[in-house]
C-alpha cells in the first residue's frame, strides 16, 4: 500500500483529501501544518508527498525541498490556488480549483514514474 502525506493547514481539506486517497487504497496521513509534517516525515516512510503551497511558516516548495534534501528522488506534488513557480523540488503542480479528480490522476502519475526511476536503479 503506497504511503501517502497530506499537508494542508485547511483541515477540512487536508482530511477530505486523506479521506478520498483512502477509498482509493492508499495510506494517506494528514498534517495541518509544517511541524506536523516534518515529524511524520522522520517517523514514517511515505512516497509521496502532496502539499499545499501557502502555508504559514514555510511555503510547500520550502517543504518538498526539505523532503528531497533527504531523499532526492521524492516525489512531491503541490497544490496551490497561485499561480505556480518553477522549481526543481516539486514534480508536479496542482491548481486547487482542479484538485478532485485531478489529484487522483496526479498521484497515479508520480507515482508510477518513481517505480519506473527506482526499477532503473
Amino acid at each position: 500500500m503506497k504511503r501517502i502525506l497530506v499537508v494542508d493547514a485547511n483541515e477540512m481539506l487536508c482530511r477530505l483529501a486523506c479521506d478520498i486517497l483512502r477509498m482509493e487504497g492508499y495510506r494517506a496521513v494528514p498534517a495541518t501544518n509544517v511541524a506536523e509534517a516534518l515529524e511524520a516525515f522522520e517517523k514514517e516512510d511515505f512516497d509521496l508527498l502532496v502539499t499545499d503551497h501557502a502555508m504559514p511558516g514555510m511555503t510547500g516548495v520550502d517543504l518538498a525541498r526539505a523532503f528531497r534534501n533527504k531523499n532526492p528522488g521524492f516525489p512531491v506534488i503541490v497544490m496551490t490556488a497561485f499561480a505556480p513557480v518553477e522549481c526543481e523540488h516539486v514534480k508536479l503542480w496542482l491548481p486547487k480549483e482542479f484538485l478532485f479528480p485531478s489529484l487522483l490522476e496526479k498521484i497515479r502519475l508520480c507515482l508510477s514514474e518513481a517505480e519506473l526511476e527506482s526499477a532503473k536503479k
